[in-house]
């Protein structure tokens, strides 16, 4: 596609597990082809809680300039205590430390959820409980006028059960409950602290650790829209389970916008 457009900037975006794949051959490959296509590129890995977003998202991106122009990728604004799936890699983007850093607290799921009404198993709210209680969730909500796809899964009465005794990770749950399963399968989102990567099953608990911290239930597609930075007002097109498969495989919104202006700052 690069070769067929030749755009000015390229923007591309992957798992961080290329950085290690077949010894680092693998994302070697990939500069070499673009360099090969004549631009000059550079890659990070970005944590999305480090740049004011409520989700630990890490994404490996590849940034190239036709024009051969430098990129400057953009500085971490948020702190968090993660451990990288990149490991010790100089390619992460971590932010200052130290009693003169800057860096702000990162945002939490709470920060970007706790103005939606609550609802149970199978239920749906269609309007805010009130104001919008920080920035975040003020930002979100420009434009919007009615609350959509706040429904939450109708969980079977096993599910049910199984959430109820739900914690931090699968060995929370009594003996012989679930037989199987990874340790963040049925398990409760922290509320205090940004949220875990959203996947494509984010309203499933079986799937991965997406457990409403307080309600019993997975989290409705409006909250994963929200931890995503999906603005209120943003229509999805297809059926729910396509809006979820959507929701969980972007790039986060808002930090597509920080890489965007960026380049604009670079070009």
């Amino acid at each position: 596609m690069v070769a067929a457009t030749r755009p000015d900037w390229l923007v591309f975006e992957n798992v961080v597990g290329l950085v290690t794949h077949q010894g680092g051959r693998t994302l070697a490959a990939l500069m070499q082809a673009f360099e090969a296509l004549g631009y000059r590129v550079s890659a990070r890995v970005l944590n999305a809680a480090y740049h004011g977003l409520p989700q630990r998202r890490e994404r490996l991106l590849i940034v190239g300039s036709r024009k051969g122009k430098q990129f400057e990728w953009p500085k971490a604004t948020h702190r968090h205590d993660h451990r990288s799936m990149a490991g010790k890699s100089k390619l992460l983007i971590m932010p200052e430390t130290g009693l003169f850093s800057e860096a702000l607290p990162a945002l939490t799921l709470l920060d970007a959820i706790d103005d939606l009404p609550e609802v149970r198993s199978g239920e749906r709210a269609t309007s805010y409980a009130g104001a919008p209680r920080n920035r975040y969730q003020e930002v979100l909500r420009f434009g919007a006028k009615d609350l959509t796809m706040h429904e939450a899964t109708a969980h079977s009465p096993a599910m049910l059960n199984i959430i109820r005794h739900a914690g931090d990770n699968i060995s929370a749950l009594p003996p012989g409950l679930v037989t199987s399963g990874f340790s963040s399968c049925y398990s409760r989102l922290a509320p205090h602290e940004p949220a875990n990567t959203m996947t494509v099953n984010f309203v499933h608990p079986a799937s991965n650790r997406c457990i409403h911290p307080y309600q019993d239930r997975a989290l409705t597609p409006r909250e994963g829209a929200r931890l995503q930075s999906f603005p209120d007002a943003f229509e999805f097109k297809g059926s729910r389970s396509q809006v979820v498969k959507q929701i969980g495989n972007a790039v986060p919104p808002l930090l597509g916008r920080i890489i965007a202006d960026a380049i604009l700052d670079s070009d």
